[in-house]
């Protein structure tokens, strides 16, 4: 039987993962900070932010799955910033020595897009693995570092680093689930079309590359893009959300430069009160702007197929 340790087993991808794995025959150990002892085999409690040592698995380990790690927050403080290196980097460490000690064959670890920055686009294609990231946040620094932490791991065979788009699936949190609220409660403006695309992925489909990727044994050392393959506007996302909750499609829009404005404003606040405004211009610019991938690598090498789009799923962003 082949046997998996899940960091962030918890979390929103994690809690999945474990479920596939186990329906797949695997054995899972769950480690997070408060295990539940749902959809695993056994579960561990750890906090990769106390800077201790992991402990040993004590039992035959085939792969570890590395989802643990501090998100990207909107309204962050300067408190917060130092939890990117502790618990992202040297985390990410402490999971790759115990993994060479136990002996373990795979090491999968889930990066993320935040490594290339917010500006980082090109207008005729989505970025691929081969681009030079420049990340542009702390967050994004943070798991740069920790993909090298991976790849550089040589007691490890198999290291795959997977970098997904933004993600989306039953239980997401973060800007989609506030981006549902708000249109539920009728308080998110009707956006401009800028032509501008993003990409995305479900989770379901995270979960499948991530398994092929433990399971394809001659792929090592390698970085991969994770999308659904159908980038979409932020109005295409607005529409699909308000479509899922059974409201018409959005007349007229808000223009750019009076978002602009606002983001503006929100700059200044954030300036004064030390935190971070929930609209500044950073924010807008994420959620208007560019964001585009190309996942070919991952569906070329590994035969990888995303299966789920996001104006099928949408509905899924209001249940947990």
């Amino acid at each position: 039987m082949k046997s998996a340790l899940v960091t962030g087993a918890t979390g929103f991808v994690g809690r999945l993962l474990c479920r596939r794995l186990r329906a797949g025959g695997w054995r899972v150990i769950a480690l997070a900070r408060q295990p539940t002892g749902q959809d695993c085999d056994k579960s561990l409690s750890f906090d990769l932010a106390t800077g201790r040592p992991l402990p040993d698995f004590c039992e035959p380990v085939d792969t570890v799955f590395h989802l643990a790690a501090k998100a990207h927050v909107l309204a962050e403080t300067k408190s917060e910033l130092g939890d990117y290196e502790r618990i992202n980097v040297e985390g990410t460490r402490r999971v790759t020595e115990a993994a060479a000690r136990c002996g373990v064959r795979a090491l999968v670890y889930v990066s993320s897009v935040k490594v290339f920055g917010e500006t980082q686009q090109r207008p005729d294609r989505g970025l691929v693995e081969a681009d030079a990231p420049a990340p542009d946040t702390p967050y994004g620094v943070s798991k740069l570092a920790a993909e090298s932490v991976v790849l550089d791991a040589a007691a490890v065979p198999q290291r795959v680093v997977l970098r997904p788009a933004l993600m989306y699936g039953p239980g997401v949190k973060g800007n989609l689930a506030r981006m549902w609220a708000a249109v539920a409660a009728s308080r998110f403006p009707p956006l401009p079309e800028t032509g501008a695309q993003r990409s995305m992925l479900h989770v379901e489909d995270l979960c499948t590359a991530l398994i092929l990727a433990a399971e394809t044994g001659a792929v090592t050392e390698r970085i991969y893009h994770a999308t659904d393959g159908r980038p979409l506007t932020a109005r295409a996302i607005l529409e699909a959300i308000r479509a899922a909750q059974g409201r018409r499609p959005m007349r007229g829009a808000v223009p750019v430069p009076v978002l602009q404005c606002a983001a503006w404003a929100g700059d200044l606040a954030g300036r004064l009160r030390g935190r971070r405004f929930p609209l500044d211009s950073d924010s807008l610019r994420k959620l208007i702007g560019p964001d585009r991938f190309d996942s070919s690598r991952l569906e070329r090498e590994l035969g990888w197929r995303p299966r789920q789009s996001f104006a099928a799923a949408a509905r899924e962003l209001g249940t947990r």
